[in-house]
């Protein structure tokens, strides 16, 4: 073979095909263990698989949409060969996984803990592991609850191989006409009959085990069915009659109590059998299922129950709106979800540790169920999300005023370590379940809401309503609309000249995103502005403009136009990812620019993201690479003269508002005068953007300011227009009364 067996590998394969389980159907307990692997190991997916001889099937899975693999790729041959958990942090860098094609392909396996399931302490028969794309390092407490979850489903198989057991054993003494003495015979299983005309009736041995009675003298039928609570008794009587009256055959599995008080739970079976003579005897079995029920309890719990806090997971969350949903009527489907997230939750994590954020939830998860009505549920979806669902029964309470009351109380200190930390909360709302489609729709609405109390300031509540929608399909087709251009090629810079207005000679050009729309035509980012705040896509229109505008800068350089610079925009997220220097070099390289061919322009609100100095240090590696840095829209964000001292800045553009305002007011005039003096003072270019008339030329011009950009020089125009523009632009424009250049273009 090309992998190791055990060395018991002959039992081992005995052992596992006497279960009866492979094949079998998935079941919710298996799955809850899966489940829960993935939650205590955050992982994509975790499998409960039996190695088989030359193959591994699944009987659970989690994120794999295989059922089974090859036994040569499994990872978990390894793991049978031992008693611990094994863990790979990283199959790339482990001699055993390093070739296999579950690492090198889908579904690109690189972290991998599989704890051995055995029946006997010695056969490993199967294992459940968890698996995940990317490398890590298992917790001593995560390993343990791994090799916990092994012993469970160790004991799940056992009972499935019990139960197999029993029904093969009770169908052959029913085909035998031995179901007494063969049932008594079996652990736990106690067989008993009942003579429906004279009432009498026989047990077996384990019969008796079950009722904990010591006398070989059956009770009579009053007595046995008082062994049920009475909450259970009427259901078993119903059943019985009904099997003697109509010959049904009936299951019942109910609480129990035994005759030295112990609460138990078992499953009876019973029906008739006619003998020769034409009596009627009501045979049966029962079973004690006690250790199996709580073991289902217990993976019931541990799948719906959230780990930390002690109260409902999404899983639960999940079942109790669906719940909800099927017993809605046109009369009676009125009910509630609040979604709850923490402002500033992150930053309790990183001032005060993990285990502070822990007592934070634990606390806020308290008090958020003491606060909500009885009959109401309170769920963590995950992180610092919370959810609570209300039905019918709170029709009275108006949710905005529960949802004010929870912000009050979440807002309360908590006391951690002699510190008093607070959190604040944002609410989402989301009402009548009738007025939606579907349930997923219902938590979108509520997802909706919160979304808009976080983008309103934060710690307030927010309900649903039609207009929400409205501002999320705008926010989702300017996406669109991004991703589409880019894979189609529709993204493009379109350019504006900067002027020396000294030399009067363009000097520099900015590129500005623009997308050509399939018809040709041109919009700007007014058509596109909500997806210039997501990071994915706001990162995707960065990259694309500057590789393309430095293509184009490269070209004109190869046609000889004199031009000096390139400007481009770069948005904070931008510029806090973690490869931008790198990458902002190597598109310079591999166009044959130098560094300060290129200037980057930044706004001045992007200094207020940079409490951990990430923006600062990538601004001064591009300065310090010869990148020029300018300050964008200069006077109208978080003004602060200290932006100019202690940030690698070597220009400042003056806002076109100030531009414009010029002659307007005396205040206007002399601010922008002030910012040309500061500029100059500090040996910092100036740029006045936004400039249209001659006016305006002639005043920044004569009070020296060093370049300008606007519409009296040119719209933002096409790679090829600026191609063109850049050679009959390259002469004096101010008293050249032959050429129009904002015309010709």
């Amino acid at each position: 073979m090309a992998y190791p067996c055990p060395t018991n590998e002959f039992e081992r394969l005995k052992a596992l095909r006497a279960t009866g389980i492979m094949n079998t159907g998935s079941t919710p307990e298996f799955d809850a263990i899966a489940e829960l692997a993935t939650s205590i190991f955050d992982t994509p997916m975790s499998v409960v698989a039996f190695i088989e001889d030359d193959f591994q099937w699944f009987k659970a899975h989690l994120g794999l949409d295989i059922e089974q693999t090859s036994r040569e790729v499994s990872f978990c041959k390894y793991t049978i060969l031992q008693d611990e958990v094994l863990v790979v942090n990283d199959a790339t860098k482990d001699e055993r996984f390093k070739d296999n094609p579950l690492v090198i392909g889908e579904p690109n396996v690189r972290f991998y803990a599989g704890a051995p399931i055995s029946l006997d302490g010695e056969t490993n028969i199967a294992a459940i592991c968890v698996i995940d794309t990317q490398p890590r390092i298992a917790s001593d407490e995560q390993i343990a609850q791994l090799k916990k979850l092994a012993n469970i489903a160790a004991a799940l198989v056992r009972a499935h191989q019990s139960e197999n057991e029993a029904k093969t054993l009770e169908m052959k003494a029913r085909q035998r006409g031995k179901l007494l003495s063969q049932t008594a015979r079996i652990s736990k299983i106690g067989a008993w009959s009942l003579d429906t005309n004279t009432l009498t009736a026989e047990w077996s041995s384990e019969t008796y085990a079950i009722h904990e009675l010591t006398t070989n003298e059956p009770p009579s039928l009053d007595d046995a069915i008082s062994f049920y609570p009475e909450y259970e008794r009427p259901g078993l009587v119903k059943k019985i009659i009904k099997c003697v009256d109509h010959g049904v055959p009936f299951e019942i599995e109910c609480d129990f109590i035994t005759a030295l008080g112990n609460k138990r739970r078992v499953r009876c079976f019973g029906e008739i059998e006619y003998s020769e003579d034409g009596t009627r005897c009501l045979i049966g079995i029962i079973k004690d299922i006690t250790d199996e029920h709580e073991n289902a309890k217990r993976l019931w719990d541990a799948a719906h129950i959230d780990a930390l806090t002690g109260i409902a997971n999404r899983l639960a969350f999940q079942h109790k709106l669906d719940s909800l949903s099927e017993r809605s009527s046109d009369d009676d489907d009125n009910f509630k979800m609040l979604l709850i997230d923490l402002d500033g939750f992150k930053d309790i994590n990183d001032s005060f540790g993990h285990l502070a954020g822990d007592k934070i939830l634990c606390t806020i998860a308290k008090r958020i169920e003491d606060t909500i009505p009885e009959n109401a549920l309170c769920a963590r979806l995950g992180g610092d999300e919370f959810a609570v669902l209300m039905g019918v029964q709170n029709e009275m309470l108006k949710p905005e005023d529960l949802a004010s009351e929870l912000i009050e109380v979440i807002n309360l200190p908590v006391p951690y370590e002699g510190h008093e930390i607070s959190v604040g909360a944002s609410i989402g709302i989301s009402l009548t379940y009738q007025e939606t489609r579907s349930c997923e729709e219902f938590q979108q609405q509520a997802d909706l809401a919160l979304y808009h109390a976080k983008q309103t300031g934060r710690g307030v509540c927010e309900t649903y309503n039609p207009s929400l929608t409205e501002a999320f399909e705008e926010k989702r087709q300017a996406f669109e609309l991004v991703k589409e251009a880019i894979h189609e090629g529709r993204l493009l810079p379109h350019y504006q000249p900067i002027f020396d207005l000294s030399s009067q000679r363009v000097k520099g050009v900015e590129a500005l995103a623009r997308i050509q729309n399939k018809d040709g035509s041109i919009v700007g980012p007014a058509k596109f502005w909500h997806a210039l705040f997501e990071p994915k896509s706001a990162l995707a229109v960065d990259e694309t403009i500057l590789d393309i505008a430095l293509r184009d800068f490269a070209e004109w350089k190869s046609k000889g136009l004199d031009i000096d610079f390139i400007s481009i925009n770069a948005s904070s997220l931008c510029i806090q990812s973690m490869d931008y220097v790198e990458r902002v070099l190597e598109a310079l390289a591999h166009n044959n620019l130098q560094p300060h061919h290129l200037k980057i322009e930044v706004v001045e609100n992007i200094f207020l993201d940079d409490a951990d100095s990430k923006i600062t240090h990538v601004l001064e590696r591009l300065s310090e690479a010869g990148v020029i840095i300018a300050l964008d829209d200069f006077g109208t964000g978080y003004a602060s003269l200290s932006h100019l001292r202690d940030y690698p800045v070597n220009c400042i553009k003056i806002d076109q508002s100030f531009v414009s305002g010029l002659g307007e007011s005396a205040g206007n005039t002399a601010i922008v005068q002030a910012l040309v003096s500061l500029g100059k003072s500090l040996n910092l270019d100036i740029i006045a953007e936004g400039i249209e008339t001659q006016g305006q030329l002639d005043f920044m011009s004569a009070v020296g300011c060093t370049f300008g950009q606007g519409y009296l020089f040119s719209k933002p125009i096409s790679a090829h227009q600026m191609s063109d523009y850049l050679k009959q632009a390259s002469f004096p424009l101010v008293g050249d009364t032959n050429l129009s250049v904002a015309g010709k273009c």
